[in-house]
């Protein structure tokens, strides 16, 4: 018999634990929640409701959110010394889509072939890579700007890697969904025009402040968006795996590849900066805050890309690779962190 004390500390503790990964709790518990409502014939007017939230508008609130809340002074600090931002901005958007190519030929699936692509070629997240870089006391400046040049490029290059994976090795269907023009388009309203605003109305010292004072509720309400698309984008894949029968096709082996994939291609990112920051001699915060910022991912781009597929599970890499991500970055960045206490390292 577990004494009531005992009891009440595992309670408390539980719950902790629940408040401080409220968000990735809430992912493990909504993709299920939606697959499961999918399948038992909901209520038409729900069905309704879910398939008209705009994933566009939803996506450039949750960027604008984010963005407004980056502090663009100090990126300063970095353009002094460029090297150590190119080069975590090089193997987010460069090196991370070549190592993901050999891997789309594991994929069966059209829909999680696509899906990993799109989780490869997407920029790096908005405020995730500071907070970790933050965890193992490495310099944020430099994970800022690296947050702010890929989403700032992201209209550009997500849609170029998309095209080369249409063009080598099909990934994209032959409805023109993810045809290069409108992608550009989509990205341009969805992703860039809403961090540039954010970072305008910032400019503004009494917004500053504002934001400044309650960055963490600023922080909350784009996390909850983001949850919210992922229960609607699972809802609707889920109505789509059942009308259409997809059953059929997709085996339980296959998601257990590509999550596979994702893992490998986070962690073969994190090596890749490690040992070319190791070789070109960067300062030890730099080098820190280069593994995150080079290897993580942004899951509300992701989302808004998939959803213009049309393929409905091609969101699932992109959640794999976002939930991996944090488990595996705050093991990382507790790792760093004891390194960063070592004089001799």
């Amino acid at each position: 018999m577990i004494p009531k004390t005992m009891r009440l500390h595992m309670a408390n503790s539980m719950l902790s634990a629940v408040r401080k990964n409220w968000f990735l709790v809430g992912l493990v518990v909504l993709i299920p929640l939606a697959l499961v409502l999918a399948s038992s014939q909901p209520p038409v007017w729900f069905v309704d409701a879910a398939q008209s939230v705009p994933t566009s508008i939803c996506t450039a609130a949750i960027l604008f959110l984010m963005s407004v809340t980056l502090n663009s002074r100090r990126l300063f600090d970095s353009l002094r010394k460029p090297l150590p931002v190119l080069t975590a901005c090089g193997v987010n958007q460069i090196v991370i889509p070549l190592l993901c190519f050999p891997m789309l030929v594991l994929q069966k699936s059209a829909d999680l072939r696509v899906g990993l692509l799109i989780a490869a070629s997407v920029p790096c997240t908005m405020a995730a890579a500071s907070v970790w870089t933050r965890r193992a006391e490495g310099n944020d400046a430099v994970s800022l700007l690296v947050t702010l040049i890929t989403n700032g490029l992201c209209f550009l290059i997500t849609p170029l890697w998309l095209l080369a994976g249409s063009t080598w090795f099909g990934t994209a269907d032959a409805s023109g969904s993810l045809q290069f023009g409108s992608l550009v388009g989509r990205l341009v309203l969805a992703a860039l025009l809403p961090a540039f605003v954010g970072q305008m109305v910032r400019l503004s010292q009494p917004v500053e402040r504002f934001v400044d004072a309650n960055k963490p509720v600023f922080s909350n309400i784009a996390q909850s968006v983001i949850l919210m698309l992922v229960f609607v984008s699972a809802f609707r894949g889920g109505i789509q795996f059942e009308t259409t029968g997809m059953s059929r096709n997709l085996r339980h082996h296959e998601f257990v590849v590509v999550w596979g994939c994702c893992i490998v291609l986070h962690v073969l990112a994190m090596c890749v900066i490690w040992k070319i920051t190791e070789l070109t001699g960067f300062a030890e915060e730099d080098r820190r805050a280069c593994v995150f910022a080079g290897s993580q991912k942004t899951l509300p781009i992701g989302i808004l890309i998939s959803q213009a597929t049309g393929m409905p599970f091609s969101i699932l890499p992109m959640l794999m690779y976002h939930m991996s991500q944090l488990f595996i970055d705050t093991w990382i960045a507790d790792l760093l962190r004891v390194r960063a206490t070592q004089p001799d390292q």
